[in-house]
């Protein structure tokens, strides 16, 4: 039996994304749900479908999870001021036990 994958809601957590590997910029993203394959985030930059990018996962200020992401969907918030765009975890899977803890509150 496959196992479903759980998206728990976060507070306090926020993505940081490097477009190019050689380049030290990154942009930060609020968090608005994380699962082990991969996070949506909330944006009102623009990303591109299948864009490939690095990201550094930030729970209450401490990096959690280092890994390459793909851009896997987007779609417009109610309000229309922002992007929500799905995250795919491409060579490293978050901690399921993290999530759970995050889930708890911990």
């Amino acid at each position: 039996m496959q196992q479903r994958e759980v998206r728990t809601r976060v507070t306090n957590s926020t993505v940081q994304l490097q477009r190019k590997i050689k380049t030290p910029d990154h942009r930060e993203y609020t968090v608005v749900n994380i699962s082990r394959g991969g996070l949506c985030f909330e944006s009102q930059d623009a990303y591109e479908l299948n864009e490939v990018v690095q990201a550094n996962v930030v729970i209450n200020k401490q990096t959690k999870h280092l890994a390459s992401g793909r851009i896997c969907y987007r779609t417009k918030t109610a309000d229309k001021h922002a992007t929500r765009y799905g995250l795919s975890f491409l060579d490293h899977f978050i901690d399921a036990d993290l999530v759970r803890r995050r889930n708890k509150g911990l």
